[in-house]
């Protein structure tokens, strides 16, 4: 409830609260860290390093090298972060929006936490290397993955897509349907305007295909043909429903 609660705030501040486009939202100093002072400046220095180890990361996974990717790019930017950030007494999260941000701090003041946000760059680097997991078959390892990424982004659309891609893999279609609906609501809030549309439809196709799974056919019929309202054109929706009738006509 109290997270429903800050939502609905945080929609009616949606029209004087601009999003933060092209750049990450702004971080909050941290006067000191188990290894040292860690001030603005040097976190800019280092977060432009990581961003770049990400794109190599991509790189590398577009041809195929998936342990490289791990182990040569998103180990080391989750080490470096995990170093500075892992035993800090603030409630560390990592946002893509300022609306996301906002959320985020009001979230750690109800906890009676202070918040330092940073930008998306280590949460997306467990995204990675789940995303690569998943590939490699090591779904458990890919959920504790996702998790850590929830962790530092728990409003994050892509990222509870991905869990609740995780938990149908495994056959755990409920918890994969609270993790599609989770991401559904937040991509409205909190995804970027230029992702929105994007993850809203991955968020519901995940729904739609966990309500296939369970037998549940008039559900899973109603979130495509919600799919083609939004994209008259998406494909995926289109071979799901002819699915579905084919599934009705054997019962």
């Amino acid at each position: 409830m109290k997270n429903l609660l800050l939502v609905s705030s945080l929609f009616l501040l949606g029209a004087c609260t601009p999003i933060v486009k092209n750049h990450p939202p702004k971080t909050i100093q941290i006067n000191q860290i188990d290894n040292g002072n860690v001030n603005n400046s040097n976190y800019a220095n280092m977060d432009k390093k990581h961003q770049m180890l990400l794109s190599k990361g991509k790189e590398l996974l577009s041809k195929g090298e998936r342990k490289k990717a791990i182990f040569e790019c998103f180990n080391p930017i989750i080490r470096d972060y995990e170093k500075i950030y892992l035993n800090s007494n603030k409630r560390i999260y990592s946002a893509r929006t300022q609306a996301e941000y906002d959320f985020y701090a009001m979230s750690a003041k109800n906890e009676g936490k202070v918040a330092h946000i940073l930008s998306k760059t280590w949460s997306e680097a467990y995204y990675l290397k789940a995303y690569t997991l998943i590939d490699l078959k090591e779904l458990n390892v890919a959920k504790q993955t996702i998790s850590k990424a929830l962790k530092l982004a728990p409003s994050n659309s892509k990222y509870l897509s991905e869990m609740g891609h995780i938990f149908n893999l495994v056959k755990d279609t409920k918890s994969a349907i609270r993790n599609y609906n989770l991401a559904e609501k937040y991509a409205s809030f909190f995804s970027p305007e230029n992702l929105k549309r994007k993850e809203l439809l991955k968020a519901k196709r995940g729904i739609g295909f966990s309500y296939t799974e369970l037998n549940k056919l008039d559900k899973a019929e109603r979130i495509y043909r919600e799919i083609l309202a939004i994209d008259s054109g998406d494909k995926i929706a289109k071979r799901e429903l002819k699915y579905i009738q084919e599934l009705k006509k054997r019962r």
